[in-house]
C-alpha cells in the first residue's frame, strides 16, 4: 500500500508541478520599469543541491528547472494551489514580505457600482 501511495504521490507532484508552479511570463511580469527581465526572477538559477551562503546570510534551495516556483510537494499536491516558498531570516527580503503580505491582503476589491454609490 505504501509503495502505490509513493508511486501516485509522485505522479501528482509532477502534474500539480507542470499545471500550477511552471511559470509564463506575462505583461504583469514586466511592470514597474522591469522591460526585460522578469520582475519575479525567472529564470531561477539551477542549484544542484541546496546550501547555506554565509556571505549572504541565506538558505539557496535546490533548484532543478528554472522556470518553475520553489514549492513543498505536500502542499502542491493536498491544497492545489501554486504558491512560492522562501526562508525569510531577516533584513531586506523579511520587509519586502511584510510590505507584500500587508498590502497583498488589505488591497481593496471593490466594483465600480460600489465606488460609484459612495460618490
Amino acid at each position: 500500500v505504501l509503495s502505490e501511495w509513493e508511486s501516485v504521490m509522485a505522479t501528482e507532484i509532477k502534474f500539480c508541478g507542470e499545471v500550477l508552479q511552471r511559470h509564463c511570463c506575462h505583461r504583469v511580469c514586466h511592470k514597474y520599469g522591469n522591460e526585460h527581465q522578469c520582475r519575479f526572477l525567472f529564470p531561477h538559477e539551477v542549484v544542484d543541491a541546496s546550501y547555506f551562503d554565509p556571505e549572504n546570510n541565506s538558505v539557496v534551495l535546490m533548484c532543478r528547472d528554472s522556470m518553475v516556483n520553489y514549492f513543498n510537494p505536500y502542499i502542491l499536491v493536498f491544497c492545489r494551489h501554486n504558491h512560492d516558498l522562501k526562508l525569510i531570516l531577516s533584513g531586506k527580503a523579511a520587509k519586502a514580505a511584510m510590505f507584500y503580505i500587508t498590502d497583498y491582503t488589505t488591497k481593496m476589491d471593490l466594483k465600480t457600482h460600489e465606488v460609484l454609490s459612495l460618490m
